[in-house]
């Protein structure tokens, strides 16, 4: 075997073993962030349950409407129960490690900062989905009606779920960094999540009850993932009838390609942070 190929051959498995230890510890900021969030049961039924709750409590005094709108309200409110654990969850995790000061111990170790930040951005997924998915189910059990406009609608609505998630938890980062106390950051990332929601119109589901008027709705970080899953997820043949227009729904492809922008803008921004405020690293994860 000549030199070349040796080489070669050693920078490949350099490289695979370098993949493999990343993926283990991404896996285990997942495992850790998610065992965390069960051994708190009182905070996960809270973060879970909460919108569901809110909805419900919606129903019980008679304020719901037709099952198309009711199917709206639920969306709306689901994307602030996936806001709340992006920004309560993922951040309240983050401030307690700093207060514990256990990133002077990761500091130490030869822990890739991509890692920490990919494997508790994946935990915060799950519990995310859980507590959007409480709130459909609540919306079902109310005579809520959903169903997919096409076949393209799956990929749309799980990328707007995903895309959603990333920008939240990366806006999450810097309310922990700059507070440095974990009660004061919980307060203000939960106010963030109610203020947007409230201040938007159910994150731009009920457009009459925004201080926000016009188009702008189909741009913000939160009301566009709503507004798509809206229009992809609630069959309705007027959406002036319905109350979620105008403005126009977005459904020209180039809404997708901007959500996709946010996300790409939060990663980049969050690699940044985590390697900057956390790890006291430049770029390099």
């Amino acid at each position: 075997m000549s030199t070349d190929i040796q080489e070669g051959y050693g920078t490949e498995r350099q490289s695979s073993g370098g993949r493999r230890v990343w993926l283990e510890q991404a896996g285990a900021f997942t495992r850790r962030s998610l065992q965390e969030a069960r051994n708190s049961r009182l905070m996960l039924a809270w973060v879970i349950a909460f919108p569901a709750i809110m909805y419900l409590l919606r129903a019980i005094q008679g304020t719901s409407g037709s099952a198309a709108s009711d199917a709206t309200v639920s969306i709306g409110i689901g994307i602030l129960g996936s806001m709340f654990v992006c920004l309560f969850v993922f951040g309240n995790q983050l401030a307690t490690d700093l207060e514990d000061r256990r990133y002077e111990a990761y500091r130490s170790m030869p822990i890739s900062s991509s890692a920490d930040l990919i494997g508790r951005m994946a935990a915060g997924f799950v519990l995310a989905a859980g507590a959007f998915a409480a709130t459909i189910v609540a919306g079902l059990a109310t005579g809520a009606s959903y169903g997919l406009r096409g076949p393209e609608s799956v990929p749309i609505v799980l990328a707007a779920g995903v895309l959603t998630c990333l920008f939240w938890m990366v806006a999450a980062i810097p309310f922990v960094v700059v507070a440095g106390n974990k009660r004061i950051a919980s307060m203000a990332t939960t106010l963030v999540a109610v203020m947007t929601f409230v201040l938007t119109g159910l994150n731009g589901a009920v457009p009459a009850q925004s201080v926000i008027d016009g188009p702008v709705l189909n741009y913000l970080p939160n009301t566009l993932p709503t507004r798509l899953l809206v229009s992809h997820l609630v069959p309705a043949e007027s959406w002036t009838e319905l109350g979620v227009a105008p403005p126009a729904m977005p459904t020209d492809p180039t809404f997708i390609a901007l959500l996709g922008g946010y996300a790409a803008l939060a990663v980049l921004a969050g690699t940044l942070l985590v390697n900057r405020t956390l790890y006291d690293q430049g770029w390099s994860p």
